[in-house]
C-alpha cells in the first residue's frame, strides 16, 4: 500500500512538472497588437473572431491606436509586438536610425478593384476638374503631406504626367474629418480621402468620386503589418500568428468573392471598426489584401526614392533592412498557395 501511494505521489509529481512548462509557454505565447479599428484591420478581427489565433495556441490582446505617429515607438518599446502601419518616411527613417522593428505583411494596397483611397472633387467644381490639369490653381487636401506619407507618392502619380508642378497647386494637409468638412463648405476643391469617408462624401452632396487611387497608382503598398522586437524575438509565435492572419485574409477574401459568408463577414467588421452602418460596405471599395500576405516590394522602394527626392527623408535605407518575408514564407508553406 505504502509503495503503491508513493508511486502515486511520484505520478502527480511528474505531472505538474510536465504542466509546468506547458503553462509557462502559454504565458509567452500572448501577442499585443495594435489596431486602427479600420477595414485594413480585418484580418486580424476575422483571425480573433473565428478562432484562428487560438488554432495556433495564441492569445491576442487587441489594443486600439489613436495615431500612426506612436506605431514606431510602441513597437519599439514592446507596448505593443504588432501592429499595421503605412510604409512611408517615418518607418523607413526609423529602421535607418536602429529602430528594430520589420515590415512584415500586406495589410492593404490599391489591387485592381480595391480603390479604397479616392481623389474627390467638390461637387460644385466637377465640370470644370476632369482632367490632372484642371488642378493647376485649385486647393488641393491631403491628410499627412510634407510629412512623407504615402498617399503624397500617389498625388505625384497624378499630377506628374500631366506635368503640373507642386509649386502650381496649393495643397494643404488637414485631417480626413477636416477634409470632408472642406469639401463641404467650399474652403477646398480636390481632396484625397479614405474610405468609408469617399462614400460619406458622396452620400452628403459635398463632392463625388473623380478618381480611384487603383487607377492612378495600381498596387501601391499603403499598408502593412508591423513586427516589433517582442515578437521577433519568439519567431516560432511570429509564425503562428501570420498562419493565423493569413487565414483572416483568406476568408476576407472568400468572402468578397462569394466563397464565404459575406454577411459573416460584415457582421465582424461592424462588430470591431468604426464603419457601424452594414449598409455602406455595399457601397464602398474596400482594401485589397493580399490572401498570401504578399507585399509591392518593388513599389514601396520606388516610393522611398520619391521620399528621398522630396527631402522627406535624408537618405535611403536598404528596403531589405526593412522587410522580412521569412514569416509569410513559413505561413504559406502549411497552409499552401491561395487559389
Amino acid at each position: 500500500m505504502q509503495s503503491r501511494s508513493l508511486r502515486f505521489l511520484v505520478s502527480l509529481a511528474s505531472v505538474a512538472m510536465a504542466f509546468g512548462p506547458i503553462a509557462a509557454t502559454r504565458a509567452d505565447d500572448t501577442v499585443k497588437v495594435g489596431v486602427f479599428q479600420s477595414i485594413s484591420d480585418a484580418g486580424i478581427y476575422i483571425a480573433v473572431d473565428k478562432g484562428y489565433f487560438a488554432e495556433q495556441g495564441l492569445k491576442v490582446v487587441v489594443q486600439n491606436i489613436d495615431s500612426s505617429s506612436t506605431v514606431t515607438t510602441a513597437l519599439a518599446s514592446g507596448d505593443i509586438d504588432v501592429s499595421g502601419g503605412s510604409p512611408a518616411a517615418s518607418i523607413y527613417n526609423a529602421v535607418r536610425q536602429g529602430v528594430p522593428i520589420q515590415i512584415v505583411a500586406d495589410k492593404g494596397s490599391t489591387l485592381p478593384g480595391h480603390g479604397y483611397f479616392a481623389f474627390m472633387v467638390r461637387k460644385a467644381l466637377a465640370d470644370q476638374i476632369k482632367t490632372p490639369a484642371d488642378v493647376r490653381g485649385h486647393t488641393l487636401a491631403a491628410t499627412g503631406y510634407f510629412a512623407g506619407a504615402s498617399n503624397e507618392v500617389t498625388i505625384h502619380h497624378l499630377l506628374a504626367p500631366a506635368g503640373v508642378k507642386e509649386s502650381e497647386v496649393k495643397i494643404v494637409a488637414m485631417s480626413f474629418p477636416d477634409i470632408v468638412a472642406g469639401l463641404g463648405s467650399g474652403a477646398i476643391d480636390v481632396a484625397t480621402l479614405i474610405e468609408p469617408l469617399v462614400t460619406v462624401a458622396v452620400d452628403k452632396g459635398f463632392a463625388v468620386v473623380w478618381k480611384r487611387a487603383d487607377e492612378i497608382y495600381p498596387s501601391q503598398q499603403y499598408a502593412a503589418l508591423i513586427y516589433g522586437p517582442g515578437i521577433t524575438k519568439r519567431p516560432d509565435v511570429a509564425t503562428r500568428f501570420m498562419v493565423a492572419y493569413l487565414k483572416g485574409v483568406r476568408f476576407y477574401n472568400d468572402a468578397l468573392s462569394g466563397k464565404a459568408s459575406r454577411s459573416e463577414l460584415i457582421g465582424i467588421l461592424t462588430k470591431n471598426t468604426t464603419v457601424k452602418n452594414a449598409e455602406l460596405y455595399d457601397k464602398m471599395a474596400l482594401p485589397g489584401l493580399n490572401p498570401n500576405g504578399t507585399l509591392n516590394i518593388d513599389g514601396m522602394s520606388e516610393d522611398m526614392k520619391w521620399f528621398v527626392a522630396e527631402g522627406r527623408m535624408k537618405e535611403p535605407v536598404d528596403i531589405h533592412k526593412v522587410v522580412d518575408t521569412k514569416y509569410i514564407e513559413a505561413a504559406v508553406s502549411k497552409l499552401g498557395e491561395y487559389k
